[in-house]
C-alpha cells in the first residue's frame, strides 16, 4: 500500500473497523454458546480459550488504534512510511497469533466437542447460535463465509438451513448465496442442492 495515498488509508482503516467489529461478534458467540457446552465437558476446558480471546480483542483494539494514529499524521510527515511498515509487522505478528488459536479450536476443540456431544446437542447449539444473531449479522457472517467454504460445507450449511427456516428466509439464503458465489460455484452448489 502506498503510504501517502490517504484514500487507501481510509479503506483500510475502515476495513479494520469492521473485520474487528465482527470478530468481537464471533468470539462473544463462542463464549456465550460454544464454551458453556466444553466447560460442561472438559473441566475448565474453555479457560485457555477464553484468555486467547481477550488477547486477540486486546492486540486487535491496539492494531485499530494505532493505524488511526497513523493515518491521522500528515501525508508528509516524515516517518509516515516507517509507522506503515511497522503497523504490517504488528499485523503480521497479530496474525500468527490467531491462526495458532484456530487451529486449536479445529485440532483440538472441535474433536472434543464432536466426541462429548451428541448430534443432538451440537445441532441445537447451532441454531440457537444463528437465532440470537439480527438478519444484518447474519447476512454479514454468510457473505463472509460461503466463499471461503468448500462445496461439502456450502451443502451442510444450506441444507441445515433448509431444514430450518421458513421458505421465505430459506430463498433470502439462497439469493445472498448466488450474490457472494462465482457463477461456476453457484452452478455447481443449486445442482448438488437439487435445483436444477
Amino acid at each position: 500500500m502506498n503510504h501517502a495515498d490517504q484514500k487507501a488509508l481510509d479503506r483500510l482503516f475502515d476495513e479494520l473497523k469492521t473485520l474487528n467489529e465482527h470478530m468481537h461478534l464471533h468470539a462473544g458467540l463462542e463464549e456465550k454458546f460454544i464454551h458453556p457446552l466444553l466447560s460442561q465437558r472438559v473441566p475448565g476446558g474453555a479457560r485457555r480459550l477464553e484468555e486467547d480471546h481477550r488477547i486477540i480483542h486486546q492486540k486487535f483494539d491496539d492494531l485499530v488504534s494505532d493505524f488511526g494514529a497513523v493515518k491521522a499524521k500528515p501525508v508528509d510527515f516524515e516517518k509516515r512510511r516507517e509507522l506503515v511498515l511497522e503497523f504490517y509487522r504488528a499485523w503480521n505478528r497479530f496474525l500468527s497469533f490467531y491462526f495458532m488459536h484456530i487451529n486449536k479450536e479445529e485440532e483440538q476443540i472441535m474433536p472434543l466437542l464432536w466426541k462429548l456431544c451428541t448430534n443432538e446437542e451440537l445441532a441445537s447449539t447451532f441454531k440457537t447460535i444463528l437465532t440470537s444473531q439480527t438478519p444484518p449479522e447474519i447476512t454479514e457472517n454468510l457473505e463472509m463465509m460461503l466463499p471461503a467454504m468448500n462445496l461439502q460445507e456450502r451443502v451442510q450449511l444450506l441444507g441445515g438451513g433448509r431444514a430450518m427456516m421458513s421458505p421465505e428466509a430459506f430463498q433470502g439464503f439462497l439469493k445472498l448465496a448466488q450474490r457472494v458465489l462465482d457463477l461456476d460455484d453457484w452452478a455447481t452448489l443449486k445442482q448438488k442442492l437439487g435445483m436444477q
